[in-house]
């Protein structure tokens, strides 16, 4: 029985190394993704974990699938393909730790997941199912996300993988119905409500068919609606060296609470103060180390980040 199986992208991320100039940039090869960094945190964190997704038969496909093995996850739905690459993505990081990113994915591997690959019995044995914005963007992987959310009755956006902000828009709000709880920055989040107000925005959202709605906030926090409570906490000061997969290890980290707390079932609005504390520690730590995997914290890191950090969150 896994508590959370999620398909999506499991890619290779190329990130500054330390040595990085303009003059000589130098990039150092990590395994990563949105859901691959979303498994593999919360993996770190105790819950069981399976990918569905596809990543290429070659060194970086082995990368990734040894990376995301070691850190606990299943791949009994990776598929990998013989025809197309291991999607790469390129890293840049501004002075304070933020990135921007450049893909190499039209012949990536991850959109090339077909309906006939999807795994059923997985999701069976699944409580929890994750999919990321990035399976969306193209055909096949799209229908054969939507094959998985129909059987079962989160949204990252990156502009430069879509054709246009309109057909994201109309894709998003169509896959909102099958959502229990949606994620996203606050940028998605105001792109695709069209208001700029937190909680009119989180209203909207649950307009379109959603239950809990959760809309982090960089440096200033994270915010929660549920059944008509609403609340932002605030988020945790440290020294920030890569914010890659730090949103990942955020959702990995709330779905562990919901886990813990006996599933998204039973929680209520009242609960989510106490999960973003939570969730806000273990974001804020995975933004100490470079990498989206390598960066996702432990149980224990995190509990030990929590006891020490625990008054000294920024008003």
């Amino acid at each position: 029985m896994y508590d959370l199986c999620a398909i999506g992208d499991a890619l290779v991320d190329f990130i500054p190394a330390p040595q990085y100039t303009p003059e000589n940039p130098v990039y150092q090869c990590e395994a990563g993704g949105t859901v691959a960094n979303l498994l593999t945190a919360g993996s770190k964190l105790g819950l069981n974990t399976v990918f569905v997704g596809k990543i290429g038969a070659d060194c970086m496909g082995e990368l990734v699938r040894n990376k995301m093995q070691g850190c606990g996850v299943s791949m009994e739905g990776c598929v990998m393909d013989p025809m197309h690459f291991t999607t790469q993505s390129f890293v840049s990081l501004g002075e304070n730790g933020e990135r921007s990113f450049s893909f190499c994915r039209s012949f990536g591997a991850d959109i090339w997941l077909k309906e006939d690959e999807i795994p059923m019995k997985v999701l069976e044995q699944s409580s929890m199912l994750g999919f990321s914005g990035m399976c969306m963007t193209d055909d096949p992987v799209r229908q054969a996300t939507w094959t998985l959310l129909r059987a079962a009755k989160r949204i990252n956006y990156r502009d430069k993988l879509w054709q246009n902000e309109k057909e994201m828009i109309h894709i998003m709000r169509e896959t909102l119905s099958y959502v229990t709880l949606y994620k996203s920055s606050e940028e998605e989040a105001f792109l695709l409500t069209g208001t700029e107000d937190l909680r009119k925005a989180a209203k909207i959202i649950c307009g379109f068919g959603c239950r809990d709605i959760i809309i982090t906030l960089g440096q200033k926090g994270a915010y929660f609606y549920s059944g008509g409570k609403d609340g932002l906490i605030p988020a945790y000061r440290v020294e920030a060296v890569d914010t890659t997969g730090a949103g990942d290890s955020f959702f990995a980290a709330v779905l562990h609470q919901i886990v813990q707390r006996g599933g998204i079932e039973k929680i209520t609005g009242t609960d989510y103060s106490d999960i973003l504390k939570f969730a806000n520690g273990v974001g804020a730590l995975a933004t100490t180390k470079r990498g989206g995997i390598k960066g996702s914290p432990t149980l224990r890191e995190a509990e030990e980040f929590l006891k020490l950090h625990n008054n000294e969150i920024s008003s």
